[in-house]
């Protein structure tokens, strides 16, 4: 059955696909954007017949409004032994004619996020040293793995608009870029410096 899952961790859907239907069924196609090529290498594997099953995975954090147009036909009328599994961060990534042809399974799990300790109307860059090489010893302990460091920045980004700090539309961009970047497995320094200092400076 065709499907969407939208989940934070891509490793851990790849992981928990390759368990369930073996590495040798599957045909993965990740990237940061999915575009019509991309689609269109999918539907060629699609039409390469196969007496087991395979499984097409689509993987990205976007996907081109073309390239989604060209999956429809095929969605409609898999092949047989053929299944498509498009994955993502968000279902409002994916037109609704794509939403309506496919079931979609929502691996998001409600996390009581951590609290930062910082007080973000009088944050320092001292404060932020601090605190960047606490989370920076935490990495290395192996403590502060991916999950982790999304949960952290989900923090840190609530409590600045608890604290009444209101970014604008630029500054969005920016978080939702950091947060890509920790999906593709950037370093707590390289994704935390630029936030904080960004709230820093919303102050001013």
């Amino acid at each position: 059955m065709n499907k969407i899952i939208i989940c934070r961790d891509f490793e851990l859907i790849k992981s928990n696909l390759i368990n369930k239907f073996g590495r040798n069924n599957l045909r993965i196609f990740e990237k940061s954007e999915i575009l019509l090529e991309d689609t269109n290498a999918a539907k060629d594997e699609a039409y390469i017949a196969e007496k087991n099953q395979k499984i097409i995975v689509l993987i990205g954090h976007k996907f081109r409004v073309e390239a989604q147009n060209s999956l429809l036909l095929i969605l409609e009328n898999t092949p047989k032994n053929i299944e498509f599994i498009l994955v993502s961060n968000s279902k409002n990534v994916f037109l609704p004619t794509i939403r309506s042809r496919l079931i979609i399974e929502n691996h998001f799990i409600k996390q009581v996020l951590p609290k930062t300790g910082l007080n973000f109307k009088s944050l320092s860059l001292n404060d932020i040293n601090n605190f960047l090489n606490k989370q920076i010893e935490l990495e290395k302990e192996g403590t502060l793995d991916k999950i982790a460091l999304q949960n952290l920045f989900c923090a840190i980004v609530r409590e600045c608009f608890e604290s009444g700090i209101k970014f604008n539309e630029e500054e969005l961009n920016h978080i939702n870029k950091l947060m890509i970047l920790i999906n593709l497995n950037t370093k707590t320094r390289a994704v935390l410096t630029p936030l904080l200092l960004m709230i820093m400076d919303t102050r001013r």
